[in-house]
């Protein structure tokens, strides 16, 4: 019967580069999630600021500029 050895070079270097693998796989997906959040949040702003900028040019009287 044989006792189980340690991990050949090999074979640390091919569970290494799965493990790079996927984490290259969840950054990128992370990437992606943070990036539409960020546009999301990017849109909402701009509709926000749209109707603030156009109240902004009245003058006290009430009339435009």
């Amino acid at each position: 019967m044989r006792e189980k050895q340690g991990l050949t070079d090999k074979e640390k270097h091919d569970r290494r580069e799965r493990t790079s693998d996927a984490a290259r796989e969840l950054i990128e997906v992370e990437r992606a999630a943070r990036d539409a959040k960020t546009a999301r949040l990017r849109e909402q702003r701009l509709k926000v600021a749209l109707p603030v900028a156009s109240k902004a040019k009245t003058s006290r009287k009430g009339k435009k500029t």
